[in-house]
């Protein structure tokens, strides 16, 4: 196996994405990367992750190439995976299909999955909006007494709808956003990005 060392090219676009699960700056090769780093950030399964991990080698052709993924994604056992973000107008030749069937057969050997993930899987509506507005939020770390108050009302609730919250404790629309923003970044309150876009209508609750 090898190091991939990231640099700059003309080829490559590098985008840093400030990961706090990671602690540490995300370095990716595209956009199309980068957003896909949103989805590892807030998905519970995985436990890590970094861009561009240690590469091997694969057999095309008679010839010996170099292969580095494009992730390797860790969940809390420890168990690691390989991810290759492509888009998919990229995926529909033969050449491609046919090295990336020896990549994945290499990588198993090596005791790691290969998947692939295009921004059909990605840039998904309305997941993908709400995670950027999640992560805008989500390295503030100041408690205001109008972040406590709104956690303090959804625990006592339990479940609750974000316009109540608002109503409820007379505070702005932008206020009840960010304070919900933040405390969903932390896990202290739970909503669910995946069906609607985030609002004053977002239901919110405490496990």
């Amino acid at each position: 196996m090898f190091d991939q060392t990231k640099k700059a090219s003309f080829v490559h676009n590098i985008r840093k994405f400030m990961s706090l699960k990671n602690d540490a700056v995300v370095r990716t090769m595209s956009v199309l990367e980068y957003d896909f780093c949103l989805h590892l950030e807030y998905n519970p399964d995985v436990h890590s992750y970094v861009s561009q991990p240690n590469g091997f080698f694969y057999r095309f052709n008679g010839r010996k190439c170099r292969y580095t993924p494009d992730f390797q994604v860790f969940d809390s056992a420890g168990i690691s995976a390989f991810f290759e973000v492509k888009h998919s107008s990229k995926i529909s030749s033969p050449d491609f299909k046919a090295r990336f069937e020896e990549k994945v057969r290499v990588a198993n050997e090596l005791g790691h999955a290969l998947v692939l993930v295009t921004e059909k899987q990605i840039r998904l509506d309305p997941i993908i909006n709400n995670l950027k507005l999640l992560h805008r939020y989500s390295g503030l770390h100041t408690i205001t007494e109008i972040q406590k108050s709104v956690l303090a009302y959804v625990r006592k609730r339990g479940a609750v709808k974000l316009y109540q919250v608002a109503d409820d404790l007379g505070i702005s629309e932008h206020e009840t956003l960010i304070c919900s923003l933040c405390w969903i970044s932390s896990k202290k309150i739970n909503a669910n990005l995946k069906q609607e876009p985030f609002s004053l209508n977002s239901l919110v609750w405490c496990d």
